[in-house]
């Protein structure tokens, strides 16, 4: 037996080594694919941190005064509880009032 290759084992051989090449190839650029979509992903995400941390801390301060008559308001129906309860009575009484004077001039 002849360990000369035939024609048909050299273009084979080619083939098999032409295909191994572009699986390589195409292994590759699919990393690399894969690579940038990850630092574009990242590099998204750290946007979007970043913009959610700066309107914190813009939002922080107007928090902070929107809640500081409710803070004040809660500290006076503790110290104060009967009063409180008087003044939030008189309040909707009053508002009662207005609606049922509304209501009737509307008719």
């Amino acid at each position: 037996m002849s360990t000369v290759p035939t024609l048909a084992t050299l273009v084979g051989d080619n083939a098999v080594d032409r295909a191994d090449n572009a699986v390589d190839r195409l292994s590759r650029s699919a990393d690399g694919a894969l690579d940038a979509t990850h630092r574009a992903a990242n590099a998204a995400i750290n946007r979007a941190s970043d913009a959610v941390h700066s309107l914190r801390d813009r939002a922080s301060p107007v928090l902070d005064r929107m809640a500081s008559p409710f803070d004040s308001m809660a500290n006076y129906t503790q110290q104060a509880p009967l009063k409180s309860l008087l003044a939030a009575a008189a309040v909707g009484a009053g508002l009662m009032a207005l609606m049922a004077l509304f209501s009737r001039s509307h008719r």
